[in-house]
């Protein structure tokens, strides 16, 4: 099977979790829908583009930053956000408050993400991310992402214990057959559906593997031409 394999770098990164209000708790790595939606992003799709992911990486250290958040009372506004910190200026906002938030950000993140998807898709991305002269983000808009290597690569099934590097999603499925891997379970987002108006989420249900821990059942996993796991995860409807 071919897939898209891309190398990224953060020099800092929030993938803030989506229940996190007063902490911007972040996950330790881009949860499938943010990834999904950076690549149609590339793609300036208008339309779901059937695509498999795999993440995977690991950063130095997380730092927390604070910060001041605004926030609109009204869907409708004739007011502004516009800063006068500094200026000895005091501006009266009656329809925008603002409040203070703590801030975690992972620093000095290394990423690789594999993507399944139609060839013909998987070109276009390579094709796309190899010429753009677009900045990229992940996660919020200001964390930049570094492309230090975008390729379309074989993998193949796994045919001895397979050990993982700085740190993975693994479907939880895969972790329940494996011995001794300690993992926190994640129920992340990746598609959703209206349903009688309300927006109802497909999850991914991933545990979040640390560095150095062996997946030995290889009977769900692939590997890349570095020997690196694979690991493409089924939403659960519901």
């Amino acid at each position: 099977m071919k897939v898209l394999r891309l190398k990224l770098y953060q020099q800092t990164a929030c993938y803030k979790k989506p229940f996190a209000s007063k902490v911007a708790e972040t996950y330790p790595l881009p949860p499938h829908s943010t990834v999904k939606g950076m690549l149609h992003a590339v793609l300036e799709a208008n339309e779901l583009i059937p695509m498999q992911i795999s993440v995977q990486g690991g950063y130095d250290t997380l730092m927390t930053d604070y910060q001041i958040h605004y926030f609109f009372k009204q869907h409708s506004t004739p007011e502004f956000i516009l800063t006068t910190a500094g200026l000895g200026m005091d501006r009266q906002l009656e329809e925008i408050t603002t409040m203070p938030i703590y801030t975690h950000m992972l620093y000095d993140v290394n990423l690789v993400i594999h993507v399944q998807a139609e060839q013909a898709v998987l070109e276009e991305l390579e094709r796309r991310i190899k010429d753009s002269s677009t900045t990229l983000s992940l996660g919020r808009w200001e964390d930049l992402l570094r492309v230090d290597e975008c390729e379309i690569v074989e993998i193949e099934s796994a045919e001895r214990p397979v050990v993982i590097r700085g740190g993975a999603f693994v479907p939880e499925r895969i972790l329940e057959e494996t011995d001794d891997v300690p993992y926190s379970p994640y129920r992340l987002n990746w598609t959703y559906r209206i349903v009688n108006g309300i927006r109802i989420w497909d999850k991914l249900h991933m545990g979040y593997v640390q560095d150095g821990a062996a997946i030995s059942n290889q009977a769900d996993v692939c590997v890349d031409d570095e020997g690196r796991g694979v690991y493409f995860s089924e939403p659960i409807v519901g």
